[in-house]
Parts: C-alpha cells; structure tokens; sequence
C-alpha cells in the first residue's frame, strides 16, 4: 500500500477486552490515526489489543505508538496486548527487542489466537 495507501481501524470489545484491527500500512503517515484509535479504545476495557494480523507494513512510527502505548497502559494500571501478524511486522519486533516471548505478545483474546487477519 505505501504511504499513500488506505489505512483501516476497527474497535470491537471482546469481554474485558476493547480490540483495535488494523488493516494497511502503519507509517509516518498513518501512525497518528492508530496512537488516536488505541487512546480511545483505553476507555472501553481493562485490556487493549492492538491487531496486527491485516497489516502489510510497519515502520518504526508503528513501533514508537506500541512502545508508547505499553508505558501508558503500565501507567495506568492496564494491559497492553499486540497481535503481531505478518513476518514482516514480527521481524520489525525482533529487531527492536521484542522476542515472540515477550509479555506484550500473551493475552490476547482467544478468539484472536491463531488466524490471519479479520
């Protein structure tokens, strides 16, 4: 898609849960609309989830809004879950220092374990 792609947000609430799907690039174009979909969603459940399994491409703009979004929910009290998705974005991860095993993967709902994508 690139930076002149569409870029998708979706809210849902599973539970506890309140879910932010994305579907597109996350980018230094589009990553405000994300930081702005997940600040939202902080009000609607004691976890927020961000889904990343319809996102082609993330750049490090995508990786500051989780990072600053993991400081926010440990701030306050919440939890902060991401979906990774694509090899693409979990490479991303792992090069910033996020291993497949670390605590910002576990406890996403159950019914987004597994598959790829909404």
């Amino acid at each position: 898609m690139g930076p002149s792609g569409h870029l998708r947000l979706d809210t849902r609430e599973f539970g506890d849960a309140a879910v932010v799907s994305v579907r597109g690039d996350i980018d230094l174009t589009t990553f405000g609309a994300v930081e702005s979909a997940l600040d939202a969603a902080r009000g609607k459940g004691s976890v927020v989830v961000l889904d990343l399994r319809a996102v082609g491409f993330m750049d490090t703009s995508g990786l500051r809004v989780v990072i600053s979004q993991q400081l926010r929910a440990e701030a306050d009290g919440h939890r902060f879950v991401v979906v990774p998705g694509s090899d693409k974005v979990r490479r991303l991860f792992e090069i910033a220092g996020f291993p497949e095993e670390h605590a910002l993967f576990a406890g996403a709902p159950t019914e987004l374990a597994g598959g790829d994508g909404a």
